[in-house]
């Protein structure tokens, strides 16, 4: 009996592409219906408008005593300093300002930060607001740190999203109206775009930053967090940061977390399970920044930024849980029924958009 060999050819790209055709049309008409039907991600744009601005406005409103002679008439000492980073028009306005017109920029750049945390008419106030806060930074960089350059380049691509769909004052407007706001599919393209643009900044702030310390040798032994943490020019805590550095296993627990956490970072976003891993080791990792190292400004608008990559339904969960919370500690009555439909409503439509992304 002979056996019959079949002659398998072997796999190419030209058979793959034959036998699905399809895949690159429906590839595309994907693409085109993500940017165009929905606008992504608004709660956690929402959350990040209003995080970001209270810490913008927080760092404002700490550093008013000495505003003046880091920002103001009294850092002309950094003229010559000035003079090399280029700042252009607007930028620059604040470089040979009096006194009087400084502390109204200053005061305007307050009640920017107010506005834009409630969220009123963002579509103007977020421009404006980027303007009037990046002003008072290229007065002085070097006393800024990494949160001031990294939430500079997040108000650029936030003044193309739509920061108010909810959770602010002009979305509360609109509902006491009872209107309900008119997509244009353009500017919805752009919002969803501008979203794009902010992952992609996060991602690359990430895996630079991660890439960067693995050459270290420091990070390479594990022990690269003992010198910042037991710095006394970091260390708010003494307490805390001694009993962190005594321990061996802690410091190199921390050190190779934190590098594998931002190289990872990127390539753990495509599965929800693998991307709810990265969002919790980074946010412990920027609370361990902010109460070890006491950078708390930094830590914050990093953590401010991730608020994107939280799904609406996680964020309306939230929502339904803090309001809970509040009606069984400062109100005797139970909620309406109304308002408690609207939210489970709203979560369950956060939650299939949110399937279907």
């Amino acid at each position: 009996m002979e056996l019959k060999h079949q002659t398998s050819s072997a796999p190419s790209i030209g058979g793959w592409i034959s036998k699905n055709r399809a895949f690159f049309p429906n590839a595309l008409t994907w693409v085109y219906r993500w940017f165009t039907a929905n606008r992504h991600a608004p709660y956690g744009l929402a959350v990040m408008r209003m995080a970001s601005g209270l810490f913008i406005l927080g760092w404002l409103i700490a550093n008013i005593p000495v505003a003046t002679k880091i920002w103001g008439p009294g850092s002309e000492y950094l003229e010559p300093y000035r003079s090399v980073l280029g700042y252009k028009w607007p930028l620059d306005i604040l470089r040979d300002a009096g006194l009087g017109f400084f502390v109204f920029w200053y005061v305007m750049a307050i009640v920017l930060a107010i506005v834009f945390v409630v969220g009123w008419q963002t579509r103007f106030v977020t421009p404006l607001f980027f303007i009037f806060y990046t002003a008072i930074n290229a007065q002085n960089t070097p006393v800024s740190d990494g949160g001031n350059y990294f939430i500079r380049i997040m108000l650029i691509y936030l003044i193309f999203a739509d920061l108010s769909k909810h959770w602010s004052v002009d979305s509360w407007l609109r509902r006491r109206a009872g209107k309900t706001k008119k997509e244009i599919e353009a500017v919805t393209v752009l919002h969803n775009l501008a979203l794009c643009l902010v992952v992609a900044q996060l991602c690359m702030v990430y895996l630079e930053a991660g890439l960067y310390k693995v050459q270290g040798k420091l990070w390479q032994n594990g022990t690269a967090m003992y010198y910042p943490v037991s710095s006394e020019a970091y260390g708010v805590f003494p307490w805390l940061s001694d009993l962190i550095t005594t321990n061996s296993w802690i410091v190199a627990l921390t050190t190779y977390v934190t590098v594998v956490a931002q190289i990872a970072f990127p390539f753990m976003l495509f599965h929800k399970i693998s991307r709810r891993i990265a969002l919790v080791t980074i946010l412990g990792m920027h609370i361990g920044i902010a109460v070890v190292m006491g950078l708390l400004f930094f830590s914050g608008i990093m953590a401010s930024a991730d608020a994107v990559l939280v799904s609406s339904a996680t964020w309306l969960t939230i929502q339904r849980w803090l309001y809970g919370v509040w009606n069984d500690r400062f109100r005797t009555k139970k909620p309406s029924l109304k308002i408690s439909e609207k939210i489970e409503i709203n979560e369950k439509s956060a939650e299939k958009v949110s399937s279907n992304a």
